[in-house]
């Protein structure tokens, strides 16, 4: 678009000092007859090719779907529940559902490895090119990229690591406990609770300080910056969580799917449009900053970051290295809190609508508390009823419920007999597989043993994939949570 302008204008000029000199005003008058020209043809021919031409087009789904990207986020941008109408869509069509011009949404028992497996010949669609240049290892299209920062992050997850995380993260348990133990009469809020405690913990494993929410009882002015930030990208799609409970922050890949990567870099690109993005933006380089002027051995304890940082080896980052540590910050600040406070409140909201069932997790439980009411995590980490627990909130609750999207290779894929063209966004909406009579027997209803004891209500095993496939930077920094405070 900025290049189409600076061509304009160059026409302009062109036309007003050159050859038979005109006014500026006709020789603007010209040039816009030239565009609309220009426009004219081009969008009739992709109305025509999408219309009738597009390899596409034997998809079921909206007819407007075949025209426009913007369709879905049209449906859903007053309610902002992007996951449900995924799930009514799917219920209507079946496994596959046209949601746009180049976009495919599927259930297909076979798309979970075909599209996100380790042999998978699909890429990451343009959605995560949003942020350039500001790339993350979440957002890299880029395998070898990927593969490089994965090894930097690798070392602050391994076993012994999170064997480090374990005190600092009871200390927020503690604290947690504490704080809602004061209601001992009446209701509270747990999901705010819950929301405070993760952003304490992902302030302290990820920079060393925790924002002291907990202590205080209130929300630090970065939640508040989160959820700003996220505006832009919430044109279209909210995660489950915030639909649910206005405290939490969208997830960025839930909300902007729809949206195409071209607008959203428009609309952060206008003065004051996304205000709020670039405050969040800002805040979370900061947080790098502050972090970076800390010496090497001010703490005795590591942080996520200080892990990032060892690759440098002291020295001062390029600019390619800085932004790569400035996604990553505020990757970890979004993946580290906002999905791990999803899923505790959704946990404890099944455990509290169905007494029988908390009753059990106490009963299992209970063995291993130690006198001091502390908990070990080695000694909690394969009850079984537990894990089925958290597995059930994660399949009725995804924190990424709609999509993680993927651009197919130029000769597409099969799914089944089914071939998908090449060059197509297409994406497994998670709360729609979750809610699948097809992928689980009484999909609705929340029973933890379906994951140990009753696998035979589990039809499709690939269905259950709240983080992608492998260990991925969203399920490293929220597994890291789980693993150390059960």
């Amino acid at each position: 678009m900025r290049i189409y302008g600076l061509l304009y204008l160059a026409g302009v000029l062109a036309l007003s000092r050159l050859g038979h000199a005109v006014s500026y005003r006709a020789a603007a008058a010209t040039m816009s007859l030239y565009a609309l020209s220009y426009f004219a043809g081009l969008y009739a021919s992709l109305l025509v090719y999408r219309g009738f031409l597009n390899p596409l087009n034997k998809f079921p789904g909206s007819l407007m779907a075949r025209f426009t990207s913007l369709w879905l986020t049209t449906q859903c941008a007053k309610d902002a529940d992007a996951y449900k109408k995924m799930t009514a869509l799917h219920r209507k069509y079946g496994d596959f559902v046209r949601t746009g011009s180049h976009d495919l949404s599927t259930t297909h028992p076979d798309a979970v490895q075909a599209l996100y497996g380790a042999g998978s010949k699909c890429t990451k669609a343009h959605w995560y090119d949003q942020d350039q240049p500001r790339l993350s290892m979440h957002t890299s299209r880029s395998k070898a990229l990927h593969d490089r920062r994965r090894r930097i992050w690798s070392p602050a997850f391994s076993d012994r690591a999170l064997r480090g995380y374990e005190r600092r993260i009871e200390t927020h348990g503690n604290e947690l406990v504490r704080q809602i133990g004061a209601f001992s009469s009446g209701s509270v809020d747990v999901s705010k609770w819950f929301n405070l405690y993760s952003f304490d913990v992902m302030g302290d494993l990820a920079f060393g300080k925790s924002f002291g929410m907990l202590q205080s009882g209130e929300e630090h002015y970065a939640v508040k910056l989160l959820q700003e930030g996220m505006e832009p990208m919430g044109l279209m799609r909210e995660s489950e969580a915030r639909c649910a409970t206005p405290n939490f922050s969208r997830d960025m890949s839930d909300t902007a799917l729809s949206v195409p990567p071209w607008l959203f870099r428009m609309v952060a690109a206008i003065p004051g449009l996304a205000a709020g993005y670039w405050k969040f933006i800002n805040y979370c380089s900061e947080c790098l900053a502050r972090r970076m002027e800390q010496p090497k051995d001010a703490a005795s304890e590591k942080d996520i970051m200080a892990t990032l940082l060892d690759g440098l080896d002291g020295a001062a980052p390029s600019a390619t290295e800085l932004n790569y540590l400035q996604g990553d910050s505020r990757l970890i600040i979004v993946a580290g809190s906002d999905t791990t406070a999803a899923t505790m409140t959704f946990l404890f909201h099944h455990l509290a609508a169905a007494p029988a069932e908390a009753e059990k997790l106490r009963t299992e439980v209970a063995p291993h508390v130690k006198a001091d009411g502390s908990v070990a995590h080695q000694d909690i980490q394969n009850l079984p009823y537990l894990n089925g627990a958290i597995n059930e909130a994660l399949r009725l609750h995804p924190p990424v419920p709609t999509a993680l999207a993927r651009l197919t290779p130029p000769e597409g894929i099969m799914l089944g007999d089914t071939h998908i063209p090449g060059g197509t966004t297409v994406f497994v909406p998670q709360y729609a597989m979750g809610h699948s009579e097809g992928n689980y027997v009484h999909a609705e209803a929340f029973v933890p043993e379906r994951w140990y004891s009753r696998p035979e209500m589990i039809k499709n095993k690939s269905a259950w994939f709240p983080f992608s496939i492998g260990a991925s930077p969203r399920y490293l920094v929220w597994r890291a949570h789980v693993t150390l405070h059960r």
